[in-house]
């Protein structure tokens, strides 16, 4: 089971789409996502909003929900070219001190992706 993030871990963005609870859901929901393999009845509103508009990973919108979830998601093939362009922007982003970027978010999904990649110690 996926380590769950609190909102005191996340600070705020400084725009109503970015408080640290919804920071904190929305990472929660992400990971949950993502390790269930990405289903379609799964891609909420919420997702899609914070992958393309809130959390800026640099997705582009595809016009709704179902545009991006068919463009990004739909395929074995896609969803490995969405996670490994959801890690090079949280690479890119993690490092920094800007909330308003949701850096916070970044590093945590990139410390949950680490922590799931580690071989355990024999």
């Amino acid at each position: 089971m996926s380590r769950r993030f609190r909102a005191e871990q996340f600070t705020d963005s400084g725009w109503s789409s970015g408080t640290r609870e919804k920071k904190a859901r929305f990472t929660n929901a992400l990971i949950r996502f993502i390790d269930n393999d990405c289903p379609e009845e799964a891609f909420t509103t919420a997702l899609y909003d914070g992958l393309s508009t809130h959390g800026y990973f640099g997705f582009i919108a595809h016009y709704d929900r179902h545009g991006f979830y068919t463009a990004q998601l739909s395929t074995p093939e896609r969803r490995a070219r969405f996670l490994d362009s959801l890690l090079r922007a949280c690479e890119r982003d993690a490092h920094t001190d800007r909330p308003d970027l949701w850096s916070d978010v970044k590093h945590a999904l990139l410390q949950h992706h680490a922590n799931e990649n580690t071989p355990a110690s024999s």
